[in-house]
């Protein structure tokens, strides 16, 4: 009897991305480019969630983000604040599943084509 040899994953120590849903909001809001302001940052992100969101909330979130090298700071504000290479996937893996976990497993909506239509700032690895 011959054993086969282990099985190796090439994504093996890739981890879901851990992020509240208002952090994956805060992240995919300062990756607009329509947004110049922390007052145009808090008017998107009040407009999504149907409720006033308050700056110390998005700082918070942003605070957070940088902790897990999602986000680097900006300048002097928080619209300033961009994603990393890091962030970047993990935005964008998290919408994947958003938009199959929507789906339902239907296969009715192409992921692909819905995350190609997603705008994220691209950052250089040195970010």
């Amino acid at each position: 009897m011959t054993l086969m040899p282990d099985v190796s994953h090439i994504h093996f120590d890739r981890r879901v991305p851990d992020l509240s849903v208002f952090e994956l909001a805060v992240a995919n809001a300062i990756s607009r480019q329509k947004i110049s302001t922390d007052e145009d940052l808090q008017e998107v992100l009040s407009d999504w969630f149907q409720r006033k969101v308050r700056v110390p909330d998005v700082s918070a979130a942003l605070d957070t983000m940088i902790a897990k090298g999602i986000v680097r700071r900006g300048d002097e504000t928080l619209c300033e604040y961009r994603l990393t290479p890091h962030g970047i996937d993990a935005v964008t893996s998290l919408y994947g599943g958003c938009i199959r976990m929507i789906d339902r497993g239907l296969g009715l909506l192409n992921v692909s084509m819905i995350l190609n239509l997603l705008t994220t700032t691209r950052e250089s690895d040195d970010a």
